[in-house]
């Protein structure tokens, strides 16, 4: 098994087909987070969630703006960290949140500071939760989406695998069909087959993803593109079962 871990979960699998936050899915997902700790890996979430948790709490009876949506997240956030805090309480262990910008990553300072908090968190029992800071990211700040940001976790901590928990069941084909293993060699000629198309309530969609699996095997972490809702997937994932999609690093991955 993988020993560092970040895991990145999309707004659609967090969601109900209402838009409201899905605690079914997240409790499931604390569940395997939770053995994955106890079996003795580091695992960093990078979770969406913040807007749509927001809406199911506060209507705004007007056309949404900008600071609607940063509204949404200031207010979403709150609950979601609490439902993350209490499933992961159940099985013993500390949630910490960590709010991030583009600017943590640009500046040096920052970037340190950081990563050492991060790696301070990996520690005992605690289980870093990470998102996007929307209630004050600007337009210049803003990551493409949390695919990017779990990207940037992974090298900045020099991760073993990022696991991407996406509403679609991984990379298809040109007949919709899921492609199980993409290596330096094959990347390429699979490209063709990503669209740009953008899930409702999503940012980055299948392009980002690629993109950030891309560049992580160039540094020799492994990615994994697989769908979020599918029972035990996280679990299976990392016992070796063949689910979605997996990039294979042009070197050798750590561990």
């Amino acid at each position: 098994m993988k020993k560092r871990i970040v895991v990145k979960v999309g707004t659609k699998v967090l969601s109900k087909t209402d838009g409201t936050l899905d605690e079914h899915v997240l409790k499931h997902l604390a569940d395997q987070i939770a053995n994955l700790k106890k079996r003795g890996a580091e695992v960093i979430l990078v979770t969406s969630g913040a807007v749509g948790s927001g809406r199911s709490l506060l209507t705004l009876k007007r056309r949404e703006t900008v600071p609607d949506k940063q509204v949404y997240a200031a207010i979403g956030q709150v609950k979601l960290m609490n439902t993350y805090s209490k499933l992961f309480a159940r099985h013993g262990y500390l949630c910490a949140q960590v709010l991030a910008t583009k600017e943590d990553f640009r500046d040096s300072e920052h970037y340190l500071n950081m990563k050492n908090c991060l790696a301070g968190l990996l520690y005992g029992k605690v289980i870093p939760v990470v998102n996007e800071n929307d209630v004050v990211a600007v337009k210049e700040l803003v990551f493409t989406d949390n695919d990017e940001l779990a990207g940037l976790i992974a090298l900045q901590l020099e991760a073993d695998a990022v696991v991407i928990l996406s509403s679609v069941a991984g990379v298809l084909d040109g007949n919709s069909q899921v492609i199980p293993e993409i290596t330096g060699k094959t990347i390429s000629s699979f490209q063709k087959h990503v669209t740009t198309a953008k899930t409702a309530g999503g940012r980055g969609g299948m392009a980002s993803k690629f993109v950030v699996a891309r560049t992580l095997m160039s540094h020799g972490i492994t990615v994994y593109i697989a769908d979020g809702k599918r029972k035990n997937v996280l679990s299976d994932i990392m016992k070796g079962t063949i689910i979605g999609t997996k990039f294979i690093p042009n070197k050798k991955s750590k561990g």
